[in-house]
């Protein structure tokens, strides 16, 4: 094998598994009930909501709730990817656009397990794959 190709392969490697991992063992894209984040990410994401979001969005004085049925009936059938995107480019809303990839990711995971979904044994994968993973209403 020439070293080029060697190094595309080890370039595409790390995207193969984060596209694996937002899918069910059937293979069908995952939902939040699939167990999609890791309780130790969702702790995480805790601690960055208690410090950048959660003045606007406990109560929903500024920004609306993240939990509960009305948060659920907006976003379904919307992907994680989507919500990523809107968190990203808008929040906080005093200064958009500076969370990391990293604390936004975890922060989505916070809202998962806060909306009632169970964790699974791994973290949710980058930003990209978040696109496979469709938020739903508890049945």
């Amino acid at each position: 094998m020439n070293t080029r190709r060697f190094l595309i392969l080890c370039a595409a490697a790390p995207l193969a598994v984060a596209a694996l991992s937002a899918q069910t063992p059937s293979g069908t894209p995952a939902t939040v009930r699939d167990g999609v984040y890791s309780d130790d990410q969702a702790g995480r994401g805790k601690t960055t909501y208690d410090t950048k979001c959660a003045s606007c969005h406990d109560g929903g004085t500024m920004g609306p709730e993240l939990w509960g049925d009305p948060f659920l009936a907006s976003w379904e059938n919307k992907t994680a990817g989507d919500f990523f995107t809107r968190i990203k480019n808008t929040m906080p809303e005093d200064a958009p656009g500076s969370l990391s990839e990293t604390e936004t990711v975890d922060v989505i995971a916070y809202v998962i397990k806060t909306n009632g979904f169970p964790a699974g044994d791994n973290s949710m994968p980058n930003e990209r794959a978040l696109a496979s993973i469709k938020f739903v209403r508890k049945p």
